[in-house]
């Protein structure tokens, strides 16, 4: 249980048979293709660097694109896709939170999917979509403006002549539009004052007076001392007339529209259409964008990647199935100069395997290192239930991830995370049986109280950090060993492991006098080591020089010192999270008793929300801490690449694994 074993592969096939090999290749799912370009060996035995991209020729025109054309083509399309995706998803009802998280996965063969990406036009399917989107958003525009006229127009409804009727007079000049209201309507009155104007009122809002002003030809009088504003009207039917009109016309594109919507609300198949569209497209430019990385001669093509040693029995006959001994197939024993460049793939016991999160979270390791997550997992169980400590927390952490984890189809990586706090859950459910805590509240029988023992929970964190220490140096001393750095994996590793371990006998010798001989076997071994130490360096040094470094790397004793310190936290965070559970419930206690049967209640369930969410958080992120200072960085480098295949990105659809003997 640790780094999947890799194997480097090599396949020669000839150029016709290229296409139809990278799909073999995704459809597997095991082989991460190497990038060989620039690689003196394959440049050598192969007179061009890079295969030029097959021609596609596209369905709605003559035209063929060739090389990197492809691509820009292929992401185009997927961007046109995903932005019909994302217009469509806003017609379409959505589900409820809950429903949504139990509706099962679409999936697909990786057949069906190539079959369907290649036998129906995602550009007939965009624009049938788009169509219908557009259609609804000019019916929406016309509604609009013609609702936003009809409201204009509204007012002047009670008009019996037209603007238009007004301005054929012989003898007087009339014309229509708006005094504004003032607060004392001063332009109002002088306008009706002025005895060369005859003013008919038409209509009196908040804000302006609609009338009809008429004054002789021979005494023009300007109205714009008034604030006259002309009305804007130029149709030769009267304005209720035209409201008429429109308010029929938005009442058919209403229907219309309503119509429309209606389909586009049911359109779930053209949706699931166009998403699994989009996922032949983003598996087409994975095969597209996977062949800048191989070398060609003439006829030939070569391709190197890596895939698990497990899997190479299952690829080649994938391989050979579909085309016997067309493709020649070499695989080799990963070497020591391809370490830095072999991807990781961890692969643990179901119980660990939620703990590579926080692995990743530090970094992968090489190749050549350990997988850490197996050490690390019960160490971080245990100070996260420490931290945490509360049997009413971890109890309700389980039930909840437990129930999401049966009732919910969730995504790989939310599932990971949630199976992360189940077990962790059994790890506060633990402690808080040990602290005798529940929901904040003493239990009968408590084996270490957060009140009284405190020295004692104290002892015990350090104790713990004290494990974690001389583990972390002993797996640091091995590593270095096993790369065989004899003078390192003493150094920084075995030495410092006896040393600590001295000075722990030293320490116990002086509390247990009847064991005082453990007081002379830890000095000897911490004095020993700590001389060792210096020899050494000066052995490496062959000088005196040595002395210098090697008394410099005894003062890495304050650093151990700090790293034991830090383990204190293990007791705070738990005494911390009691205490504050403690004071919430005295607060709801303080409470008449009707009122902590009631309110009390909400307000329980509200403080303790809060302080399980703290905790958790707490021990998440300083248990993550603990890990990556004072564990990881005893013996843990880190650096490596995670392992990504070819294969189809998923993106909305699940891709069912077959071998190729299968899909045939």
């Amino acid at each position: 249980m640790a780094i999947s074993q890799m194997k480097k592969i090599s396949l020669i096939f000839s150029k016709e048979t290229l296409d139809a090999l990278l799909l073999v290749l995704q459809q597997s799912q095991v082989v991460q293709i190497r990038d060989i370009t620039q690689m003196t060996d394959w440049q050598e035995a192969f007179e061009t660097a890079q295969v030029n991209l097959p021609q596609i020729h596209l369905q709605e025109s003559d035209k063929e694109l060739t090389g990197e054309e492809v691509l820009s083509h292929l992401a185009k399309r997927q961007q046109s896709l995903e932005t019909t995706v994302g217009k469509l998803q806003h017609f379409i009802p959505k589900e409820g939170t809950i429903q949504s998280l139990r509706k099962a996965d679409f999936s697909m063969s990786f057949a069906e999917l190539e079959a369907f990406g290649r036998d129906n036009s995602a550009d007939v399917l965009i624009n049938r979509v788009n169509d219908k989107i557009k259609q609804n958003r000019n019916l929406e525009r016309r509604i609009a403006e013609h609702q936003a006229e009809i409201n204009r127009l509204m007012n002047w409804r009670s008009l019996e002549v037209t603007p238009k009727e007004l301005s054929h007079f012989d003898f007087v000049h009339a014309v229509v539009g708006t005094i504004p209201k003032t607060d004392a309507d001063a332009l109002y009155h002088n306008l009706k004052a002025n005895s060369a104007l005859e003013v008919q009122d038409v209509f009196s809002s908040e804000l302006e007076y609609g009338v009809i002003v008429f004054q002789s030809d021979k005494v023009m009088s300007s109205l714009d001392d008034y604030g006259f504003k002309p009305f804007d009207y130029d149709k030769n039917i009267l304005p209720a007339q035209a409201i008429s009109q429109m308010q029929d016309e938005v009442a058919t594109w209403t229907a219309e529209k309503l119509e429309v919507e209606g389909e586009l609300k049911v359109s779930q198949r053209e949706l699931q259409e166009l998403k699994v569209q989009t996922d032949y497209v983003l598996g087409l430019y994975a095969r597209q964008e996977a062949k800048k990385k191989l070398a060609s001669t003439k006829h030939l093509v070569a391709l190197e990647g890596w895939a698990e040693a497990e899997q190479i029995d299952r690829l080649k006959s994938d391989i050979q199935a579909q085309f016997g001994d067309g493709v020649f197939i070499q695989e080799l024993d990963v070497v020591e100069d391809d370490w830095e460049n072999v991807p990781i793939k961890l692969k643990n016991h179901p119980l660990i395997e939620p703990f590579e999160l926080v692995t990743e979270m530090y970094a992968l390791p090489k190749y050549y290192e350990k997988d850490p997550t197996p050490i690390l997992m019960p160490f971080y169980f245990t100070f996260f239930g420490m931290m945490v400590a509360d049997l009413g927390y971890g109890l309700f952490l389980f039930l909840a991830t437990f129930l999401a984890l049966k009732l919910f189809n969730l995504p790989k990586g939310t599932r990971r995370f949630l199976k992360f706090f189940n077990i962790l859950a059994v790890a506060v459910s633990l402690w808080g049986i040990v602290y005798g805590s529940f929901f904040g509240y003493t239990m009968p029988i408590v084996l270490l109280s957060t009140t009284t023992d405190v020295m004692t929970i104290l002892l015990l964190s350090v104790a713990f950090g004290f494990v974690t220490v001389v583990v972390g140096l002993l797996l640091g001393g091995l590593q270095k060993l096993r790369l065989k750095d004899y003078v390192e994996s003493y150094n920084s590793g075995f030495a410092w492991c006896l040393i600590l371990i001295g000075i722990l006998l030293i320490v116990l010798g002086a509390m247990l006098p009847h064991l005082s001989v453990l007081t002379t076997i830890g000095a000897v071994l911490a004095i020993a080591n700590a001389i060792g130490i210096v020899i050494v360096s000066i052995i490496q040094a062959k000088s005196l020089v040595g002395l210098g470094s090697g008394l410099y790397n005894l003062y890495n004793i304050s650093g151990y010192v700090g790293d034991l310190v830090s383990f204190t936290r293990l007791m705070a965070l738990g005494l911390s999270g009691a205490s504050i559970g403690s004071a919430f419930n005295l607060i709801v206690e303080i409470f008449p008793p009707v009122a902590r049967f009631t309110i009390g209640i909400v307000i329980f369930i509200l403080l303790h929300a809060i302080n399980i969410f703290l905790s958790l958080l707490s021990g998440y992120v300083h248990g993550a801490r603990l890990m990556f200072v004072e564990f990881f960085g005893k013996f843990y480098e880190g650096g490596g690449k995670p392992f990504r295949p070819l294969k189809s990105s998923e993106k909305y659809v699940k891709v069912t694994i077959k071998s190729q003997s299968e899909e045939n």
